[in-house]
């Protein structure tokens, strides 16, 4: 394998299909001898060199903080939008760099809209659908076309939506588009298909503890929106329970025209856009049976769990709300998140837990936030004796921040390197067009990425030290620990309040 992931094509000396045996191990040793010759030349002049002979000075590296340029300027072009009479909002943007079309379909459509009993129909539904070919064709025919095409057509599902990517060349895109019609308006829910998708599921669902940390980041979530039902996860049991008439209703309650938000960009003008829209979708009655599902608790009562799993190392996750996209604090709340440990090398956890101490192999924060809730956690990948220091560690932390605040140094840095950053989450036109459709998905303003930049620029310290002393009480927060039992009797010792949770998959 090279370095890159991939296999490198082995050059071999035809010739040697053509010899007896032993030849080639003969040949091989000589050549073997020669090449290890050659290689000690070079080591001993590499020596000779790098030990005879200084290596010029040049000048010094500049600090980069000390560098000045020009400031960056956010000026990305602004997608065009219209919506159908249906209800379909589209954005559309061009980009005829490549004669290529890209299309992202976002549906509410999600595992949190899946009903008691039957978690992961909404996954299965959106599988199904891709895999499970379409009333005019059948599931490997759809396959073998789309294959030939170079082009693909792949759902992932989230909590909140589903989203689907579309990727054609720009002379196939009527006949790609019109394979991707037919899978959103008449997928077959092929039956021998169905079956399959659910074994399939099964396996990942009994495999999840194979992966800690995956594992961890699931039971996280799940604990701390215990009571809705985005704390549900489908179980071996729930999808056998799920029927093909289960899928057929949810894509009936939830693949409707008003119910989505189109993306769309490449090498084609709005004309032809508003067409194909017009043709695939028009006649597509608007007549979505979602039922909007309420956002988590604001609050959270405090909870201590370990999770027990045989292995070397120790998991931690701390969490607990935090602001909404909706919220004012949601600004200066990034920015201290930033500063506490989504900011990479400088940000106070990084620094302390693990360089300055290295009591972890992975630590840091993250801050995840929604129209109607946020969540903000911060975690550490242990050896097992160091799991309750870095935990005790990441406390502290967080708890000067929320009481003491943040300087002003360091609010510079993390302003800069937010800004800065921003501007590379869009560096094509389909990041932005994708974005824009996002926003209106969410509820949130059309300007909002405009906004962004602007409201950030203008933070003071004194906002962010005010949004982290109201959300920044881990003192009401989940802590959730994967480990041996060894580490669970280690951390036992220094809080006596955590209990082990048993989790069955089946």
């Amino acid at each position: 394998m090279n370095p890159l992931g991939k296999s490198a094509p082995r050059q071999r000396n035809r010739a040697y299909l053509h010899r007896g045996p032993g030849t080639a191990t003969r040949e091989g040793r000589r050549e073997g001898g020669a090449l290890r010759a050659v290689l000690s030349v070079l080591l001993l002049a590499a020596f000779f060199f790098t030990t005879a002979a200084p290596a010029a000075a040049g000048p010094p590296l500049p600090d980069p903080d000390r560098l000045s340029y020009p400031p960056l300027r956010f000026s990305p072009p602004v997608p065009e939008h219209f919506t159908t009479a249906n209800g379909l909002e589209v954005y559309f943007l061009p980009n005829r760099e490549l004669p290529v079309v890209q299309a992202t379909l976002l549906v509410k459509s999600g595992a949190m809209y899946d009903e008691q009993g039957k978690e992961g129909t909404a996954e299965l539904t959106a599988t199904l659908m891709r895999a499970g070919g379409t009333k005019d064709m059948a599931p490997r025919s759809l396959d073998d076309t789309l294959s030939s095409l170079a082009a693909t057509i792949e759902p992932s599902v989230g909590m909140e939506r589903t989203q689907w990517a579309l990727f054609s060349l720009r002379k196939d895109f009527a006949k790609v588009w019109g394979i991707f019609h037919q899978i959103l308006r008449t997928p077959r829910f092929d039956l021998e298909r169905l079956a399959l998708l659910k074994e399939l599921k099964g396996e990942e669902i009994r495999r999840l503890p194979d992966d800690p940390q995956h594992w961890a980041f699931k039971e996280f979530f799940r604990l701390l929106h215990q009571g809705n039902p985005r704390g549900r996860l489908p179980k071996v049991s729930t999808l056998k329970d799920i029927t093909r008439e289960d899928i057929e209703s949810c894509h009936r309650r939830h693949y409707s025209p008003d119910n989505m938000f189109l993306a769309i960009s490449g090498a084609i003008d709005r004309e032809e856009v508003e067409r194909i829209v017009a043709e695939t979708f028009g006649a597509w009655p608007a007549r979505s049976g979602r039922t909007p599902v309420a956002p988590p608790s604001s609050s959270f009562p405090g909870a201590k769990y370990y999770l027990l799993k045989d292995s070397p190392q120790t998991i931690t996750l701390i969490g607990r709300p935090a602001p909404t996209k909706q919220s004012p604090d949601y600004f200066p709340f990034d920015v201290a998140d930033h500063i506490l440990g989504s900011g990479g090398f400088r940000s106070r956890i990084f620094q302390q837990v693990r360089t300055d101490r290295g009591l972890a192999y992975a630590t840091g924060s993250f801050y995840r936030a929604r129209e109607d809730y946020g969540v903000f956690g911060a975690y550490a990948i242990t050896k097992t004796s160091a799991a309750a220091e870095a935990l005790t560690a990441i406390q502290d932390l967080v708890r000067t921040v929320r009481l003491s605040g943040v300087t002003s140094e360091e609010t510079a840095r993390a302003k800069s390197s937010i800004l800065n950053s921003f501007l590379f989450s869009f560096t094509t036109p389909q990041q932005l067009v994708q974005q824009q459709a996002s926003l209106a998905f969410e509820g949130l303003p059309a300007d909002f990425l405009w906004e962004y930049r602007e409201r950030v620029a203008r933070l003071t310290v004194a906002d962010i030290d005010h949004a982290a002393a109201r959300w920044l009480d881990l003192d009401r927060s989940l802590i959730l620990m994967l480990g041996s039992e060894g580490g669970y009797e280690e951390i036992k010792k220094t809080h006596p309040d955590f209990k082990i949770i048993k989790v069955s998959h089946d």
